[in-house]
């Protein structure tokens, strides 16, 4: 079960366009990165993707993630969290440990606790 607090977080980062740095602890460990909306993620995803494709940035398969992100498919998103520059913190460290880190898609029902605030590195 999801918490609705969090729930709330998130809608309001997926319809104002938000980001603020958060930490997650989910079943799989501790994840730390900057909360963003789901067209963020979708847009940045689509470009990454479109980056690694054979030859170069392809812009039909660019296109075709980008179509997830539209007007309309935020129903598809609002059980998701979505996180870039993300972290997976253990022990005393984190991966990825150089970089911007990563973006980052969960499941709010697998959300058993969070904290706003980031991870600072030194």
């Amino acid at each position: 079960m999801h918490d609705p607090f969090l729930k709330t977080l998130n809608s309001s980062v997926n319809q104002q366009n938000i980001s603020f740095g958060i930490t997650l602890v989910t079943p799989g460990g501790v994840i730390a990165g900057t909360l963003i909306s789901a067209k963020s993620f979708i847009d940045g995803f689509a470009d990454s993707f479109s980056r690694a494709w054979p030859g170069g940035p392809n812009e039909d398969v660019r296109g075709g993630f980008v179509a997830w992100g539209e007007p309309g498919s935020e129903r598809i998103h609002e059980e998701f969290i979505h996180l870039k520059d993300a972290r997976y913190v253990f022990g005393n460290g984190v991966a990825p440990s150089n970089g911007d880190g990563m973006l980052w898609r969960g499941s709010l029902d697998s959300i058993s606790g969070f904290s706003l605030g980031g991870l600072i590195q030194n």
